[in-house]
């Protein structure tokens, strides 16, 4: 573990000491709650928890691949879209992962110094450039594989199969919902920005 990991955050709490008449009253941060308005974002929030889901869900990959393959996180969603696919042009990555191109472009300029992807221009398109997983690759891809399964198997035992179906249904949604904005930005029309869904009180 390293030394960053091991050091523990501590709260220094002041001491009691005799305040002034008419002094303000130190701030005890423990209790201060956001202001009415505030841009934090409530972890009580679907956006948040979707957040920490993803988290989770990636937890495994750090602990056990990428200090012993030397990969991101980024790194390793390359890999695995590569090999669902003969091959494929790196826009081609993006729409299969939802990925930036900037991190494709980092990614797979990664995995070729590797040795792990090779490119070649298409010869129907000269201007087309075609990526595909070498053995080496492929090798490291199939590693993740009975971890996601794994994952995925534990996470679903939880549910019926009605309610599995209905959760690939509403990721579908959403996917296709977010396949509208802008690939670059990412971020939706501002006319839409301000449109959320209430919770009933």
């Amino acid at each position: 573990m390293r030394k960053a990991e091991r050091v523990e955050s501590r709260v220094v709490r002041p001491r009691d000491t005799a305040l002034a008449p008419g002094a303000p009253r130190p701030l005890d941060e423990s209790r201060a709650a956001a202001p009415a308005g505030s841009l934090a974002l409530s972890q009580q929030s679907v956006w948040y928890r979707l957040m920490k889901l993803t988290n989770l869900i990636n937890r495994p990959f750090f602990s056990r691949f990428a200090e012993r393959y030397h990969l991101t996180i980024n790194d390793a969603r390359v890999l695995v879209s590569l090999a669902s696919m003969p091959d494929a042009a790196a826009h081609e990555l993006c729409a299969a992962s939802g990925m930036h191109p900037m991190n494709v472009s980092r990614s797979v300029a990664t995995l070729r110094r590797q040795g792990r992807i090779t490119e070649r221009r298409d010869p129907d398109n000269r201007r087309r450039k075609i990526l595909r997983l070498t053995p080496r690759g492929s090798t490291v891809s199939r590693s993740f594989v009975p971890d996601m399964d794994r994952m995925s198997d534990f996470l679903l035992a939880a549910m019926s199969p009605l309610e599995v179906e209905f959760l690939s249904r509403l990721v579908d949604q959403l996917i296709d919902r977010l396949g509208t904005v802008d690939s670059h930005t990412g971020m939706p029309p501002r006319s839409t920005a301000g449109r959320r869904l209430r919770r009933k009180a």
